[in-house]
């Protein structure tokens, strides 16, 4: 079955490329985070680090959908964060990783379409306690449009909805994303919160295969964290992909 299309183009109207993925929440610019990644830069991607540094604060980016729902990362704690963004030249390959996340963590999305595409269960943890809640793993859309006039956001939030009905994208038009965690041009950026609220860093480049796995193994890690039988040096004992 083929997957569903989410946002890939605004046409003609801006000439703009839009992330496509999975859901949620955002308001006024976010906090820049402490124990900011490094400034990102084009190139090979880099590895996301194992885990925020102890002291580094949580953070809530809050933005609206193109329907006006409003959505903030907050909201998700408990849950890892995937926010996919890049400028037009590197958003479609930000959008494939997005949806290859999505299905890599709900399998059940590549059996259905629409709506029911981001309401399929995420995958189980091996030794998970039986009756506790699985962290989920969000692969959040954001489209970074600061040059867009306001004047023209309807025109905006309308294009959107129709090319994307059943999946929300975040409307970044303050330019928080590249404001607080820095954008390399022409390529994917991806920005993991672990379960805390936690940036753990700016993933940015094109992801081979090795690279891939290895965001995967680290979400995985990430997820481990929410383990409530587990303390943290127990959840450091994970080993870290290299």
């Amino acid at each position: 079955m083929t997957l569903p299309r989410h946002p890939v183009a605004l046409p003609c109207l801006l000439g703009l490329v839009f992330l496509g993925t999975p859901m949620v929440h955002a308001q006024t610019p976010a906090p820049r985070a402490p124990a900011a990644p490094a400034p990102v830069t084009a190139g090979p991607a880099r590895a996301i680090p194992q885990a925020a540094a102890p002291a580094a604060p949580a953070v809530n980016l809050v933005m609206e959908d193109q329907n006006r729902q409003s959505h903030d990362t907050a909201a998700l704690k408990g849950d890892v964060i995937v926010l996919l963004y890049a400028d037009r030249n590197g958003a479609e390959a930000a959008h494939e990783i997005g949806q290859r996340l999505h299905v890599h963590f709900h399998p059940n999305a590549a059996k259905v379409e629409g709506p029911d595409w981001v309401r399929q269960p995420v995958t189980t943890i091996p030794g998970w306690p039986a009756g506790a809640r699985t962290p989920n793993v969000h692969s959040v859309a954001v489209a970074c449009l600061p040059e867009i006039p306001k004047a023209v956001h309807p025109v905006v939030r309308s294009q959107i909805r129709k090319e994307s009905p059943h999946v929300p994208v975040w409307l970044d038009f303050k330019g928080t994303m590249p404001k607080t965690f820095g954008m390399a041009p022409d390529v994917p950026n991806i920005l993991v919160i672990d379960t805390f609220g936690r940036p753990q860093g700016v993933l940015s480049g094109e992801l081979d295969e090795t690279k891939y796995q290895q965001l995967v193994a680290a979400i995985d890690r990430l997820r481990l964290q929410a383990q409530p039988v587990r303390t943290a040096s127990a959840t450091e004992a994970v080993p870290a992909a290299r």
